[in-house]
């Protein structure tokens, strides 16, 4: 699936965006639990924000383009911070268009379209196939530059839907404000991540990153 076709040109116009997501355990781990929970998504020109209640994740960009992220760990009251060079030290070039998308772009192109419906502002595209050993299905919306609905099954994670409930160009007023629970939280610089091993913030912020392919999993003592 090409760039074109997604409406993937850069240009994501600033939104909020509410999403319900519902995580299934796979078949046979009794331990496990179904979760439901509401995520939050904002787009501006220098801003991109996921809030999914314990975990907020934030890209800002500066007037040089350069991007940096952040983690606030609500319930240790910790914000973890990845400045621009130390994402380059962990190989990453972060793309300021994709993050807009919600969804991995790569991801996306690596689909194949199987149905649209609507036209214009309406137009949404259904696509599938396969990502990292995942089904994987997206109802993409190219107006928005995001998706209406993903769909992931997973034999080891189980089957994640994250489905589209409500955007505005502006966030609504009882919607959680991005960096506004985290304004007083302690901030530790991820650069700092090697003499920090003690720290519960920073074994789950590596933990995050190992999943998301930053850092290579490593023993601690």
């Amino acid at each position: 699936m090409t760039p074109a076709v997604l409406g993937l040109d850069g240009s994501a116009a600033p939104l909020a965006a509410r999403y319900a997501v519902t995580i299934t355990p796979p078949a046979g781990r009794a331990a496990a639990v179904l979760r439901r929970a509401d995520w939050f998504f904002y787009r501006d020109a220098d801003r991109i924000a996921l809030l999914k209640g314990a975990i907020d994740e934030t890209w800002t960009r500066d007037a040089q383009g350069r991007i940096a992220f952040e983690r606030s760990f609500h319930e240790h009251a910790k914000v973890t911070d990845y400045s621009p060079g130390e994402l380059l030290t962990l190989g990453l070039q972060p793309d300021w268009a994709a993050l807009a998308t919600f969804v991995d772009a790569r991801e996306l192109t690596g689909l194949q379209l199987k149905a649209r419906s609507g036209r214009g502002a309406g137009l949404r595209l259904r696509l599938e196939g396969r990502s990292a050993g995942d089904t994987l299905r997206v109802d993409w919306l190219p107006a928005l530059q995001l998706p209406a609905l993903v769909l992931r099954r997973s034999p080891v994670q189980g089957t994640t839907r994250i489905e589209l409930r409500q955007q505005a160009p502006t966030p609504p007023a009882d919607w959680p404000q991005p960096g506004q629970r985290s304004a007083s939280y302690l901030h530790l610089d991820a650069a700092d991540f090697g003499d920090m091993d003690y720290d519960p913030v920073v074994r789950l912020s590596e933990a995050l990153d190992i999943r998301s392919g930053w850092r290579k999993p490593h023993a601690h003592d």
